[in-house]
């Protein structure tokens, strides 16, 4: 590990205060910005934050699994050192939190295994964890099981877990929100397959519309069957479920999906027809 991180251990919480003095700045500005360089190091920083403020650019940045998937900035200074930095011989160094104005916890350093470089938004960047917060007996296990894969195997297995997470940014961005609530903090929100993950094939795994962005309990009622939704975007109550359950569940028969695109609809006739019970 570079001297600069001395000290400073995977796993632990630190707040910019401390480590801009750790890192040697005079004070927490420094290192205000999502990504930091300090100057004549082969390191590069990232301050990810998943909720972010409401004032702050609303970057959809979050940890799946082991892969970071994390938009670069807006100025885009820094997106040609990330791409080389293996090749430069820099290493990314990863500070994560949850939600802002709490302490950052160090995942370590991360490698980078995919970018998508744009120039009127953000570059889209995925990283892979090098260092997973499990226990002993996890990792060990899971180190088994990934490294008695064939190198196919590997190969797809990677992939699958980016592409999942390209489809829930992808959800995000077209959705802004539950796509029948409108509920906006992305944290409780679950991207969900109209028509499931294992009936579909690998261009509907990924695809746009074959997918909404649920509260949980209208998530779970969708993956069961219990609801669907007509081409209107009207959501079907299951008869199975009483008008108890419903005020439970807070499920309101008025609930509509906020708009329909002529693209969802072989989804959710697959559903209607496969699922909804």
């Amino acid at each position: 590990m570079s001297l600069l991180f001395s000290g400073i251990k995977i796993g632990n919480q630190y707040d910019r205060d401390y480590l801009a003095e750790r890192l040697g700045y005079r004070t927490r500005q420094a290192i205000s910005r999502g990504v930091v360089t300090p100057n004549k190091k082969n390191n590069i920083i990232l301050f990810v934050t998943k909720e972010k403020a409401s004032d702050a650019t609303q970057y959809i940045d979050y940890i799946d699994g082991d892969f970071l998937f994390w938009e670069g900035e807006t100025s885009h200074s820094n997106d040609k050192r990330i791409i080389n930095s293996a090749d430069n011989n820099d290493s990314v160094h990863l500070f994560y939190r949850e939600i802002h104005h709490r302490p950052f916890i160090y995942k370590g350093t991360i490698k980078l295994v995919s970018s998508k470089i744009a120039n009127n938004k953000p570059s889209s960047f995925v990283f892979k964890l090098n260092n997973i917060d499990q226990t002993a007996t996890d990792i060990i296990q899971a180190k088994s099981d990934f490294y008695n894969l064939s190198e196919t195997e590997k190969d797809s297995l990677i992939r699958s877990r980016i592409g999942q997470g390209d489809f829930r940014r992808k959800l995000i961005l077209y959705w802004k929100g539950c796509s029948v609530t409108g509920f906006c903090n992305t944290s409780f929100l679950k991207a969900s397959h109209i028509k499931p993950w294992r009936y579909s094939n690998n261009d509907e795994r990924l695809d746009l519309y074959n997918g909404l962005l649920l509260i949980p309990n209208l998530d779970l009622l969708f993956d069961l069957g219990y609801i669907s939704f007509m081409d209107n975007g009207g959501i079907i109550l299951s008869k199975i479920l009483s008008n108890e359950d419903l005020l439970l569940l807070d499920i309101k028969k008025e609930y509509r999906l906020k708009k329909v695109s002529p693209f969802h609809l072989k989804y959710l006739k697959y559903h209607r027809d496969n699922i909804f019970i």
